[in-house]
This record gives C-alpha cells, sequence and structure tokens, in this order.
C-alpha cells in the first residue's frame, strides 16, 4: 500500500474517492425523512447538487473521517518510503540503526527528524523529495548533530523552500555545462546579463530531456535557484582568451548540497 501511495498517487486516491462514494451512498434520507424537509426547504434546496438526499450531518462526518483515513495512509507511507531510501544508501545496515535510534531517542536528534518528516507531510508524495530527504537524513545522521543542530536546521529550513526539481539540479552541480559567451554583461566576474536560456539548452541536452515541458520545468527551478541565491553564473577564460559562462553554486548552495549529493 504505501509504495501506491507514493509512486501511484492517482490509483490511490482513484481507489479512495470509490470508497468515500459508497460511504455516502449509505446515508440516504428516509422516505418519511425526505417528505418532512421537502414540507419546510423548496424543492430546489432539497434537490439541489448531490446534497438533497444526504443527512447532511452524517456526510460531514463521513467526509471528515476518510479525509483522516487518507492522510494517515499518506503520513504511514511517506514514512516507510523515506526510511526505506535511508537503509538502502547504507553499507553497514546495523551501523546505520543504531545511528538512527540515537537520533530518534535524542531530544535534539528527535527534533530534525520530525523537521524531515514536517517536510514530507507538507508536500504532495513525491518520490523525488522522498530520496532527497532520505540522503538528508543519512547526512545528519552520520554527523554530531548535537552540537550541529543550528546548522542541520537552517539547511533543512532552506530545502524545505525548494521544489524535489530545484533539489536535484543543485544535487547535480558536477554535471553543470559551461558555454562559451560572444557577447555578455558582467560585474566582478559575475554574468548580469540573461545566460539561462543558453545554460539550459546545453544541461537539457546532457541530460537527455529535451522535450519543451521538460526544459521549461529546468528553466523554472533554476529560476528558483537563482532568486534563492544557491547559484550564480560566473564570467571565465581560457589561455586562448576565450570566453566563457560557469554556473556556480554560492556560499548558500555549498551548505544546502552536502545534505542532498
Amino acid at each position: 500500500m504505501s509504495e501506491i501511495v507514493i509512486t501511484k498517487p492517482d490509483i490511490y486516491f482513484y481507489t479512495q474517492g470509490v470508497s468515500l462514494e459508497q460511504r455516502l451512498e449509505k446515508i440516504k434520507l428516509s422516505q418519511e425523512e425526505e417528505n418532512s424537509i421537502v414540507v419546510s426547504k423548496t424543492i430546489k434546496t432539497i434537490r439541489d447538487k448531490v446534497l438533497g438526499v444526504f443527512k447532511i450531518g452524517d456526510i460531514i462526518n463521513t467526509i471528515i473521517t476518510w479525509n483522516e483515513e487518507v492522510d494517515k495512509d499518506l503520513r504511514e507511507a511517506k514514512k516507510e518510503i523515506l526510511l526505506t531510501c535511508y537503509f538502502d544508501k547504507l553499507e553497514q545496515i546495523e551501523e546505520g540503526l543504531n545511528s538512527l535510534k540515537d537520533l530518534l531517542t535524542n531530544p535534539v536528534g528527535n527534533t530534525l527528524f520530525n523537521k524531515i518528516l514536517r517536510i514530507l507531510d507538507n508536500a504532495a508524495p513525491d518520490l523525488e523529495l522522498t530520496e532527497h530527504l532520505a540522503k538528508t537524513l543519512k547526512y545528519i545522521v552520520e554527523t554530531d548533530f548535537k552540537s550541529l543542530f543550528d546548522d542541520h536546521k537552517y539547511a533543512l529550513n532552506q530545502i524545505e523552500m525548494l521544489t524535489p526539481q530545484a533539489l536535484t539540479i543543485l544535487s547535480d552541480s558536477k554535471n553543470w555545462p559551461m558555454w562559451r559567451m560572444e557577447s555578455f554583461a558582467s560585474n566582478s566576474g559575475r554574468i548580469t546579463s540573461d545566460w539561462l536560456p543558453e545554460f539550459v539548452n546545453l544541461y537539457s541536452m546532457k541530460k537527455n530531456m529535451t522535450e519543451y515541458r521538460m526544459k521549461a520545468k529546468i528553466s523554472h527551478s533554476m529560476n528558483d535557484l537563482i532568486k534563492n541565491r544557491y547559484i550564480e553564473a560566473l564570467h571565465m577564460t581560457n589561455l586562448q582568451k576565450e570566453n566563457f559562462g560557469k554556473v556556480e553554486l554560492t556560499q548558500i548552495g555549498q551548505i544546502v548540497s552536502k545534505y542532498i549529493v
């Protein structure tokens, strides 16, 4: 069940939608109750949309109960997949388990773990995000998380602000291409003219994601990274005095990338 919730959320919600419909069908008014309401309300009010044949209090309770069950399923599935991804990254399972127990049973460590869970809870089921957070969990577990609590908390706050796609690009900095520039504007080595389209074209080709929709996602994610100052483009020259552009991590970008590589 947990794998379906994360990898195929559309199927899960379709199944749960059928379940909700079946529950609602069981709460129809009796003919006597319906006739009594018709006397005091207009036909339009009673028959408005699909609620006219239901007991309003019961339908509200049914929807709330159904939603709580779905929310619980999602939360449990996200936790299960997160921990599965975490253990998949370990070379020594027993050592990793003991380190995780140390994290969970320490007040500081438990706070960090719950912050990771909140990031998961606040997002739709997403395997890409779960993968990034599993790397983050592993990185935190393997550090002196008590003395580095403030650093970890800061990094988690930054990670929470980024989309899974932006995190993926940020973690892939070793594959960012350089490009030759004919004309450009710069200030103290930082490129100030519009360099993004050229970078996106080269990067999308390198990643074999040349469809317009995929390039648009890359461009949007790059804009997020630029806007939040995780990356910047620098002007470089080679021995032949040719001009090149290169995207590099800023200080904040370097801090965050450690948690997701």
